[in-house]
């Protein structure tokens, strides 16, 4: 599979979504976001790592797309004390950005809407009154858990986080020696990447 197909993988629950549902779901997150402010709690939108810059390089990921993925990487890949290359090695966030660049412009910016969306819906959905990127580990699981198992739109969310994730790890391979693999068969052959081919029709009769 080709860098270009592996960021269109990950993106791909993304179409099961309307736009127009994903932009409501914003903006509604956004209101009950300004319901709490009116309330007294403005520092529930904020957080520390609001100010703090992105690392310098990154050409696709926005301050807090990095904030929000740093910390996903965290929870999703905890590789210490196993036998699996530990995170440091691998430029997952660097690799995330990569992909980022791959992604049709317009699926970009729902993409955005979409992250956005996940990290701040974490101050209301189980009630955890701070963003995704706040949270502790144990929370940060039972979050992703939860939308896991969630209507469509949470699971489509936390696919598309995760998909993101393990991609950018998995891709390197750099982590593919404590698990013995060796790499793609087709790579190995020397098989060209036919891309994503059409189903055979069913309706041509083949005859003898």
């Amino acid at each position: 599979m080709t860098t270009k197909q592996q960021a269109d993988a990950a993106v791909a629950p993304l179409a099961s979504l309307s736009r127009r549902k994903l932009l409501k779901t914003a903006l509604w997150a956004s209101a009950g976001t300004a319901l709490v402010v009116a309330g007294g709690f403005a520092w529930l939108r904020r957080s520390p790592v609001d100010e703090l810059p992105a690392p310098d390089g990154l050409k696709q990921l926005s301050a807090s797309e990095y904030h929000l993925f740093r910390r996903a990487i965290e929870v999703l890949l905890p590789t210490d004390g196993t036998l699996l290359t530990p995170v440091a090695q691998i430029p997952v966030i660097a690799n995330i950005d990569h992909l980022m660049g791959l992604v049709e412009p317009a699926i970009r910016e729902e993409l955005g809407i979409a992250l956005g969306l996940f990290d701040n819906a974490a101050v209301f959905s189980g009630l955890h009154g701070k963003r995704f990127v706040d949270l502790d580990d144990e929370a940060a699981l039972r979050y992703f858990d939860v939308w896991s198992a969630g209507n469509t739109l949470q699971r489509t969310l936390a696919t598309v986080v995760k998909k993101f994730v393990y991609v950018s790890y998995w891709r390197d391979p750099a982590t593919w020696p404590p698990i013995r693999f060796d790499g793609a068969v087709s790579d190995r052959w020397g098989i060209p990447s036919l891309g994503n081919s059409p189903l055979p029709d069913e309706s041509v009769e083949v005859t003898a």
